[in-house]
């Protein structure tokens, strides 16, 4: 849809106050789950002063795991079977994908927050594509070829690198975590961006145009790049 849509425009003079789908933030979007990641375990408590306890980080296997068989947490407000991950984050921009929350009833505490979609640069700092990132790649995410991926070009403009919305990487985030910025999707680039999200999740049903599109295109590439 690249010069056939606008996919940048400024927000309203009160986006620092008001969330809506389409406007972009910077937010902490965790890393990849490892394998077996660091378990943040209790080594010593003093029940007298818990801020002197020490904990230990310690590699964990998910298939013969019993939380219950570690020292409890509960000084923390753990129960017995809750467990602490060490897992990195990392701000990025993303892009909140859901409506706005009904103030009606009152969400509880802890849950008001918005699903959003992390964004990621196809390239890294020397101007190369990222690692597992090529020509054919971008192309094919610009054609709306690849799932789990949607297609954002730079804008200098707005101070947008050529990125990919990963929505495979769908995160929800509470409110005091979002940090807007003065940019948002249009309304048109949001619908698409929703669309493409909710066929990922397996409701394949698209605007007609889109999927006119989407045949076209894949006719195109495939006759220029091979492919099935």
């Amino acid at each position: 849809m690249i010069g056939v849509i606008d996919f940048y425009e400024r927000p309203p003079d009160n986006y620092r106050d008001s969330f809506y789908a389409g406007l972009i933030c910077r937010a902490p979007i965790p890393f990849y789950l490892d394998e077996q990641p660091h378990r943040i375990q209790l080594d010593y408590f003093d029940p007298g002063k818990p801020g002197n306890s020490n904990y230990k980080f310690e590699r964990t296997d998910f298939s013969d795991f019993d939380p219950s068989n570690d020292p409890p947490l509960r000084h923390s407000g753990l129960e017995r079977d809750d467990f602490l991950l060490s897992v990195g984050y990392k701000l990025r921009h993303c892009i909140i994908l859901s409506d706005p929350l009904s103030s009606n009833p009152i969400p509880a505490p802890g849950t008001q927050g918005f699903l959003v979609a992390p964004m990621y640069s196809i390239y890294d700092q020397s101007g190369n594509y990222r690692t597992y990132i090529n020509r054919e790649m971008v192309l094919r995410a610009q054609a709306y070829q690849l799932n789990n991926v949607f297609y954002l070009p730079k804008s200098d403009k707005f101070d947008i690198q050529e990125s990919f919305a990963r929505i495979d990487r769908i995160e929800f985030v509470r409110i005091e975590h979002l940090f807007p910025k003065p940019i948002k999707l249009t309304e048109k680039a949001t619908d698409l961006l929703r669309q493409w999200s909710w066929f990922y999740q397996g409701m394949p049903i698209v605007d007609p145009s889109l999927e006119e599109y989407i045949k076209r295109t894949k006719e195109e590439l495939d006759k220029r790049l091979g492919g099935n």
